[in-house]
């Protein structure tokens, strides 16, 4: 019994030691981060883009482009904006991929979307 305790106890110890390991190296990780983005659609079919930088030493650029790389959307944030969201409407642009950028100080982040047409069916109807 007095074993088997203490096969518990060290397992359950080195399971904590792990484990906080683990935080602290992802807490090192976020703070080497510039910035961090949160890039989602919405129901209504846009694109919210929410950043968070940790700095307010840079400017941050936003940017969508097509498929052939051309930029369809920029947009610059200045420097003293630590927080900023934009919501994108893409209901002009047509079907296709597109590549939503964000950078500041030499840092990107990158997100793709696609938009496509639902063809509708043809009903005939006889009455």
């Amino acid at each position: 019994m007095k074993n088997s305790i203490k096969t518990f106890v060290c397992a359950l110890a080195l399971f904590v030691t792990a484990t906080f390991t683990a935080n602290a190296e992802d807490k090192e990780t976020k703070k080497s981060t510039g910035f961090g983005t949160g890039i989602y659609s919405t129901k209504s079919g846009k694109i919210n883009v929410l950043v968070d930088k940790v700095n307010a030493d840079a400017s941050t650029i936003l940017l969508l482009r097509n498929e052939r790389g051309e930029i369809v959307y920029r947009e610059t944030v200045s420097k003293n904006s630590q927080k900023f969201g934009r919501t994108l409407n893409v209901d002009e642009l047509a079907a296709g991929k597109y590549e939503i950028e964000v950078s500041s100080k030499g840092e990107k982040q990158t997100k793709s979307f696609e938009l496509s047409e639902q063809k509708s069916e043809r009903v005939l109807a006889v009455k």
